[in-house]
């Protein structure tokens, strides 16, 4: 993976996750997509709901234009013909009664007490409708309601019309009315019937009768009742309502597929579906939300695949389509058999996003790494070399010039240890990212990184272009390498991971620099004996303890930088002691200088230097390089020359 290039595995997981807050946003928010969506719910509703027996507890009693003929006036509904309805239905043994007429206002004075007193009376579970202001009554009608009323359950009939299509599609669960909850009247007798409390919206379950002919519930005309065969009655949920052509009637989600004809019922049927799945507890989820999820999730890894499929754009649209084809299908078949019912349209759409982006991003990727691969080749030289070999491509010819550089290594402790027992592809994940992080720190002060040579760095200042100016930049160089090195380690110490320091080693000095190798391959590098002692100076940070170690060339170099004397030293492939430093910009000033005082008197070769580093110590006793010299003192060595053998 590229530096600073987003995993594809999190790619994927977010384009799943936009995917899925598209489909669930698009379908609450967005007016036509709500719109689109209610009429494909209702096709699925209408077309795919199974033809079932008329339901076996529940019958309706019809208030139809016959039965209003026999009244001496239409409304209110004659009383004295609802108190002997309910007289009869208490000699058939009824389960319950729900009686879906409103009592907003006085008729005939018996027959409003002979009704009441039937209600009363009543053997069985009893509601009537009711409402309050907000349903429209005045407070007169109110007034009358709730004295009339006294003692008798009532239940809002209220139905939820859409305000877009004014179709009936979730149930109204009742409401709080003066600070108490009042259910709606199939809530109601529902309730009284056994089955559990729903204080939420559902979706209504649309039941079919043995065909589209015969209604999903029994209905005879209410002034045939005394006739009725008490079998017919005995036992059964008995709803009494009006069904007449122009009053009380509701769209329901079958008038999207057979029409206004078979979709438009009166409300006492709306009330008898709801009833029927408050009692069987097949409340549809007005939003299944975990199955949206998963279908939108579902989705969103399909318009990955097409995408990563690479195939033709017709293959890749046939594949769509199969996958949205795929989708209705399936959420047919689910309705079908289960009842359960999920959108589409805002999925459909999530999809089609989501391949368009997925297409998009993959296709940006392709180009991407072909970029890459270019870019590839031309890390073999800094971005400098690239920059100047294209404003002057004469200098791809074989050979070199003489050039005051500073050379730059770095090493990792332990890193051979570290590496042990490692998975391969964590390892170069790490490693990558410290050399990509130290790398930064090269270019960002002018270097050039030479090469990589396993988990070291070879970097040159004042090559290809002249740096007067190389000592200074590479000195702030091996500062920020430092500490941007340690931030690296302290975070994967954070992750458990145990990664050792880096060292850093600097010297300044004459090199040939150019292009090395032969007509097919050359690389633009740096060559003479500087290289070798900033390698050398590099190692010898193992035994100073010191994290840079920079020649007293580099160091005069840097007037401003802070320094401190390690020695003289005498490194393998050199005959003469090279001064060498290490920066001290971490420390103290008054440490500072009470270290140069005591290494004074030992480079001196001066009495008392060894307890002059006794009283250093005395007052910095972590400082490891002055414990190595005064080691060095009390084993008998003099003055500040320092032999080292190996590296």
């Amino acid at each position: 993976m590229r530096s600073g290039q987003v995993p594809q595995s999190l790619l994927a997981g977010g384009l799943v996750a936009a995917v899925i807050a598209f489909s669930l946003l698009a379908q609450r928010y967005l007016l036509f997509v709500a719109i689109a969506e209610n009429f494909t719910s209702d096709w699925v509703h209408a077309a795919f709901e199974p033809y079932q027996p008329q339901h076996p507890d529940i019958v309706v009693l019809a208030i139809t234009e016959d039965t209003l003929a026999q009244f001496p006036f239409r409304f209110p509904v004659d009383r004295n013909f609802l108190a002997d309805t309910l007289d009869v239905l208490a000699t058939r043994k009824v389960k319950a009664v729900g009686i879906d007429i409103l009592f907003d206002q006085p008729t005939l004075a018996d027959a409003d007490a002979r009704f009441i007193a039937a209600a009363h009376r009543f053997p069985a579970p009893l509601v009537v409708s009711w409402a309050d202001q907000a349903a429209h009554l005045n407070d007169r009608q109110y007034a009358f309601e709730k004295k009339y009323l006294a003692g008798i359950q009532g239940g809002f009939a209220n139905v939820l019309s859409d305000s877009g299509d004014g179709t009936v599609r979730l149930a109204f669960p009742g409401r709080a009315e003066d600070g108490v909850w009042r259910d709606s009247f199939s809530g109601a007798l529902a309730a009284d019937l056994g089955a559990p409390p729903n204080r939420q919206r559902f979706r209504i379950h649309y039941h079919l009768g043995p065909d589209l002919g015969t209604p999903a519930f029994r209905e005879y005309p209410a002034q045939i009742v005394k006739s009725l065969p008490p079998a017919w009655l005995a036992g059964k949920i008995v709803l009494i309502g009006a069904d007449l052509p122009f009053d009380d009637r509701h769209r329901t989600p079958a008038a999207s597929v057979w029409g206004n004809q078979l979709g438009t019922v009166p409300g006492i049927l709306i009330q008898a579906q709801m009833l029927a799945n408050r009692l069987a507890g097949e409340e549809l989820a007005e939003n299944n939300l975990p199955l949206e999820v998963l279908i939108a999730a579902l989705l969103g890894l399909a318009a990955i695949g097409i995408a990563l499929w690479e195939r033709a754009v017709p293959i890749q649209l046939i594949a769509a389509a199969g996958v949205i084809v795929l989708l209705w299908g399936g959420v047919a078949f689910l309705y079908w058999k289960a009842g359960v019912t999920v959108p589409l349209i805002a999925p459909s759409l999530s999809f089609a996003v989501g391949l368009f982006a997925s297409v998009g991003y993959i296709g940006y990727r392709r180009r991407l790494q072909g970029q890459f691969v270019r870019e590839a080749f031309s890390r073999y030289v800094s971005p400098s070399v690239v920059k100047k070999l294209e404003a002057n491509p004469d200098q791809l010819s074989l050979g070199g010039e003489t050039r005051d550089v500073s050379v730059l290594f770095t090493d990792i402790e332990g890193f051979t240890s570290f590496a042990e027992g490692k998975e391969p592809t964590f390892l170069l994940g790490i490693l990558n990212r410290y050399l990509n992080t130290l790398t930064a720190e090269v270019q960002r002060f002018g270097g050039m990184v030479d090469k990589f040579i396993g988990d070291a760095i070879m970097a040159v200042f004042g090559a290809p272009d002249l740096q007067p100016d190389h000592a200074e930049r590479a000195l702030a160089c091996a500062r920020a390498m430092r500490d941007a090195a340690a931030k690296l380690q302290a975070e994967l110490a954070e992750q458990g991971i145990r990664f050792g320091r880096t060292r850093i080693g600097v010297h300044s000095g004459s090199a040939v620099v150019g292009n090395v190798g032969g007509e097919i391959r050359f690389d633009y590098t740096a060559i003479g004996d500087v290289v070798n002692t900033a390698s050398r100076l590099e190692g010898a940070n193992k035994y100073f303890h010191t994290d840079i170690c920079a020649s007293g060339t580099t160091c005069v170099q840097a007037p401003n930088g802070s320094f401190r004397p390690i020695g003289a030293l005498v490194v393998k492939g050199r005959q003469e002691g090279l001064p060498v430093f290490t920066t001290a910009d971490t420390l103290p000033v008054e440490q500072v200088a009470a270290y140069k005082a005591a290494y004074a008197l030992m480079a001196a070769d001066a009495p008392g230097a060894a307890e002059a580093f006794v009283r250093y110590l005395d007052s910095y006793p972590d400082d490891p390089l002055a414990q190595m010299h005064l080691k060095r003192l009390r084993a008998g060595e003099k003055s500040d020359l320092i032999v080292l053998e190996g590296k």
